[in-house]
């Protein structure tokens, strides 16, 4: 990849989580994610397909799999705790964006444990 295009694609990963965090700031519940999953699976969605593509494939991995548990917000099902691994997600894609290299299969792990019915 060029060095733009790293360039481009990092800053818009910033930006998207940055927004993932204003909206989760303004959620106090799981039922809050639900009024906002929509706004929310559309950043993660953007994060899923760029950071495989720049060399962050934990970020990919990380934003698939809470783009599939929002798509099945989407579509109604209630998730307890989804407020809490969202911001925990949120959390472990900032660090790794700062150069902080994060155990990915920890948060997948809880991720696929919690929620192993939707994910399958």
């Amino acid at each position: 990849m060029s060095d733009e295009f790293i360039k481009v694609s990092t800053q818009e990963i910033n930006e998207e989580i940055a927004l993932i965090k204003k909206i989760l700031e303004s959620c106090n519940t799981d039922s809050d994610i639900s009024k906002n999953s929509q706004d929310i699976e559309g950043h993660i969605h953007k994060i899923k397909g760029l950071a495989p593509m720049m060399g962050k494939p934990g970020i990919g991995e990380i934003a698939a799999l809470n783009d599939t548990l929002l798509n099945h917000i989407m579509e109604g099902q209630n998730m307890e705790g989804i407020l809490t691994i969202l911001t925990e997600s949120t959390v472990f894609m900032t660090n790794s964006m700062n150069g902080h290299e994060q155990n990915t299969n920890e948060l997948k792990q809880k991720m696929e444990t919690n929620y192993s019915k939707y994910l399958d």
